[in-house]
């Protein structure tokens, strides 16, 4: 993976080839690894298309993407997580 590819912006890793940034999060006394797309983050929290707006959609939105990342990994998913739009609540979507 070239280092273009890759972002490291205050423990937010933007991973351009795959369009997600990655993240980690506590579970408990356990550290896990999750990510969310750039679709959700545009989607979600109307991120724009540029990066900068991509990290300050993760970064404005930390707490609650860490505490779905912890819940979807407490549900027994498989570690990285990644979340979906699936795993936000319905009344949130389109904020």
């Amino acid at each position: 993976m070239s280092v273009n590819n890759i972002v490291i912006n205050d423990n937010a890793v933007n991973d351009r080839s795959a369009h997600v940034i990655w993240f980690e999060a506590a579970a408990g006394e356990r550290t896990i690894q999750a990510g969310v797309s750039w679709e959700v983050l545009r989607a979600r929290f109307g991120a724009g298309v540029e990066e900068a707006s991509l990290l300050d959609a993760y970064h404005g939105h930390r707490r609650t993407l860490h505490a779905l990342a912890e819940r979807k990994f407490r549900e027994s998913h498989p570690l990285p997580v990644l979340l979906s739009s699936a795993d936000f609540p319905s009344e949130r979507a389109g904020r």
